[in-house]
């Protein structure tokens, strides 16, 4: 049983990290052509 944590823990632990890092990217990403249509940048 304990092999099998080893495995699962970090996989529980990189999905939720890689989502969020997409969702941020994303949402920079929008946020960046908001401000350039808004001409701030």
């Amino acid at each position: 049983m304990s092999r099998i944590g080893v495995f699962l823990v970090p996989i529980y632990l990189v999905i939720p990290a890689v989502v969020l890092y997409f969702v941020i990217k994303l949402a920079i990403k929008h946020a960046i052509k908001e401000l350039k249509d808004d001409d701030v940048l």
